[in-house]
């Protein structure tokens, strides 16, 4: 623990990382290589490490199984031929000259190679700093000579592959000595003085100074030693020494603790005691005389909480925790005052969030932390976080690794202990106390999920870890990392464009929930761009519709249909090249999948759970498409579905269509369409729990389609008759009478359709003796 542990460690051995810019030492770093580089010159000399770099960015195309970190001069050829075949697949701009150089270890061959590599992978430039000439600082005696020159630049390993020819050995040698005579020359010249013959000199000594005949002798004098009486117990210290470690953390290293601090930490009341006197006044004193071994009464409450299934318990229990949140602040200001109270209130209410995520236990334990955590941000954030970093993570960890589905929770908990300049302290402090990548990339998504704003450096961050998460094994993290590319896009599309050609690649991935993930990046991108604006948003765009409509073809999954049909409508507007291909998704969904995206509730937002365990937002399409489309897709899948009867999401789906007045060349459809759904509309006449909306159903269809509905009526004749049977027993709710008598009300109110609708009536009064429609009949 301790705080030092969250601040990133960017420094590196400067001696032998030297010429590198700071952008790629922090870059190197950030990739967490399987090998911390020391040596630029040699350990990139064998191509492993640049391997392993690019593996990062395409796992499929390089696979370290095919690498050795041999540094034999054989390992090294065999490295680089296959990384220079996968240079030239993609297009990277290195050499053949430039891998020989980095091959053969030559001084500062290693530098433009990784610059080359990071402005490749990054899209970044390499910020230069014009370096001091080292040989200005080497004295002249120190310099080169030729044959130091000549051995410095031909390697051994050179010999036997780029120089094994000897006439090529001794013209690369000569060249070389003439470039050390033309850099003698230029010395001549700049420095003179050195090459100037002068007569010696004899030699002039400095005259020695005087030395005293007698030094004199100086007395010694001892202080007398003051010892301050202590007037505190051994408690006292202990507790005062606490609050001077963790707040010396806090104080940006200021050693002393003021006397004030103290004083305040020996003032504050012991956490178990208010915690005890709120459970006795909430639960009352007698629950907790007699305690097995002299419990506190907190801990006997806790203990009952997490083992006890009494349902009696459970309002004394909301009622209790409700109490503390409300005296919360005592709490916050004892923690801060002493931290050590901090570390017992944790350790005291630990068992609960062990308990079942659906339990009392641990939604009421995980409330109060979160308002604890959120009311000591707000008063002292540096030192909030400090403390949930060395007490808070620990315990929290052993659930991150074995309980997925309390990572949020847990994680959200977490975050109301920091304020955002701080997250990124945090989640280097989660790294180092969970040891596990799997287990930290997945924790990672879900905080991305939980910001509500992006620092420059925090939104780097994610997107590292995005493309970290892009290029592992496991396909519920790779659909995960797809999700945070989700929010990037949102914050700032221009940093996905670089990585469409990763993206690319999992059009094939064969995973639904990353194919579900991918056509959620790729409406996002089209959201933000729309092609024809620039060059690079039509190259952009094009790119996206190529990518949307290969994983359409190749996917099956209903899953990923829906999520296609749920984030794609708000973009077909701008988009218009995708309709047919839209439209060839939601005709190959099947009733059910159709019928469940287009019933979402508009004021509520329907989720997707995958794998994963990330949300993918599934809402309703509906207001985005043209109603006549719907409406026609809607009768095809109930009649390929052949069902008796509507469901309430069909009747939904009906009267939101409907809402908007038929355009003139539609008439004829919509009259076909309510032909095809005749008997299913007018049968829900008969469902009690219909009823009341298939009225407005069939009255905004008859009074938009006018005479053209009246060939329908014969069919709504047999349904009254269903509907007003004179058995008694076996005749339908009233609910259903009243429903069918309501809509002859308006249909008759309609004067296009007024006729047709008595004539029908007047057929079938004979049928209706008996019943209430019959005296309805009467009066009309």
């Amino acid at each position: 623990g301790g705080w030092s542990r969250w601040v990133f460690d960017l420094t590196l051995n400067q001696t032998r990382m030297s010429g590198l810019s700071r952008d790629i030492l922090k870059w190197i770093q950030s990739l967490d290589l399987s090998y911390s580089v020391k040596n630029v010159k040699r350990d990139f000399s064998n191509g492993f490490l640049v391997a392993e770099i690019f593996s990062r960015y395409f796992p499929h195309d390089v696979q370290m199984h095919s690498y050795d970190n041999g540094m034999s001069l054989q390992k090294k050829l065999a490295n680089w031929e296959l990384l220079q075949k996968f240079f030239m697949k993609k297009g990277v701009p290195i050499s053949r000259e430039m891998i020989d150089q980095v091959i053969h270890c030559k001084d500062n061959a290693s530098i433009p190679l990784l610059e080359t590599i990071y402005t490749c992978l990054t899209s970044k430039k390499v910020q230069n700093v014009q370096a001091k000439n080292e040989d200005e600082l080497i004295p002249p005696f120190a310099r080169a000579t030729a044959s130091s020159a000549i051995k410095e630049s031909i390697k051994d390993t050179e010999l036997v592959t780029t120089l094994q020819d000897e006439n090529t050995s001794k013209n690369r040698t000569a060249e070389l000595l003439s470039d050390y005579n033309k850099s003698l020359r230029s010395e001549r010249i700049l420095e003179p003085g050195r090459f100037t013959t002068t007569s010696p000199k004899k030699s002039q000594r400095v005259p020695p100074r005087p030395m005293p005949s007698e030094v004199p002798q100086g007395q010694i004098e001892f202080k007398e030693v003051q010892v301050r009486t202590i007037d505190r117990n051994v408690t006292q210290l202990r507790a005062s020494r606490d609050v001077g470690g963790t707040m010396n953390q806090s104080s940006m290293g200021d050693s002393r603790v003021s006397e004030e601090a103290e004083t305040k930490a020996l003032m504050v009341k012991p956490i178990t005691k208010q915690l005890n006197e709120i459970v006795k006044k909430c639960m009352g004193d007698g629950n907790f005389k007699g305690a097995e071994g002299g419990k506190d009464a907190i801990v006997v409450f806790l203990d009952m909480l997490v083992s006890s299934k009494d349902p009696n318990l459970e309002s004394a229990a909301s009622f209790a925790f409700e109490t503390m949140v409300n005296e919360c602040d005592e709490l916050v200001n004892a923690f801060l005052a002493s931290p050590k109270e901090f570390w017992r209130m944790f350790a005291l209410f630990n068992n609960t969030f062990f308990s079942p995520e659906s339990s009392l236990a641990f939604s009421h334990g995980l409330q109060l932390f979160c308002e604890i955590g959120q009311r000591m941000t707000l008063q002292d954030p540096f030192l909030a976080c400090g403390l949930f970093g060395d007490y808070g993570i620990p315990k929290i960890v052993p659930l991150l690794k074995t309980k997925p589905a309390k990572r949020r929770s847990l994680l959200s908990m977490m975050y109301c202990f920091c304020e955002t300049s701080m997250h990124l302290r945090m989640i280097k402090a989660l790294q180092d106390g969970l040891e596990d990548m799997t287990c930290f990339l997945q924790c990672v998504v879900i905080l991305m999920h939980l910001e509500t704003s992006f620092t420059e450096d925090l939104l780097d961050l994610y997107i590292y870890y995005a493309m970290t998460g892009l290029g592992q094994q496991s396909a519920s993290l790779r659909a995960a990392a797809l999700s945070m590319v989700v929010i990037v896009v949102e914050q700032q599309y221009p940093l996905v464009i670089p990585m469409l050609d990763k993206l690319e690649l999992l059009r094939d991935d064969g995973w639904w929930e990353v194919s579900a993930q991918l056509l959620r990046v790729c409406a996002a991108i089209l959201s933000v761009m729309r092609s024809g604006e620039t060059e690079e948003s039509v190259a952009v765009c094009g790119r996206v519709y190529t990518l949307t409509e290969a994983i359409l073809t190749s996917c099956r999954s209903p899953l990923v249909k829906k999520i296609a049909v749920s984030s794609l409508a708000p973009v077909l507007e701008d988009h218009p090249s995708l309709k047919d291909m839209y439209r060839d998704v939601l005709l190959s969904l099947n009733e059910r999948d159709f019928s469940a995206v287009m019933s979402a509730p508009k004021d509520q937002q329907q989720y997707m759970l995958g794998s994963s365990l990330q949300y993918m937002q599934a809402a309703s399409p509906l207001t985005l498409l043209p109603p006549l489309m719907v409406a026609q897709t809607l009768a095809i899948k109930i009649k390929e579905s052949e069902l008796e009867n509507l469901e309430p999401e069909h009747v939904y789906t009906l009267l939101s269509v409907l809402e908007a007045p038929f355009q003139e060349e539609e008439i004829d459809v919509w009259s076909k369409i309510l032909e095809d759904l005749e008997l299913h509309v007018y049968v829900a006449l008969a469902d009690e729990e219909l009823c009341a909306d298939i009225v407005s159903v069939i009255h905004k269809w008859v009074s938009s389609l006018g005479s053209k509905a009246s060939k329908t009526f014969t069919t709504l004749g047999k349904s009254l008759k269903l509907i007003f049977t004179p058995e008694g027993d076996s005749s339908s709710p009233a609910a259903c009478q009243d429903a069918a008598m309501n809509l002859l009300g308006l249909l008759r109110q309609e004067e296009s359709v007024k006729q047709d609708v008595e004539a029908v009536l007047k057929s079938i009064k004979a049928d209706f003796q008996g019943t209430n429609l019959e005296s309805y009949l009467n009066q009309m």
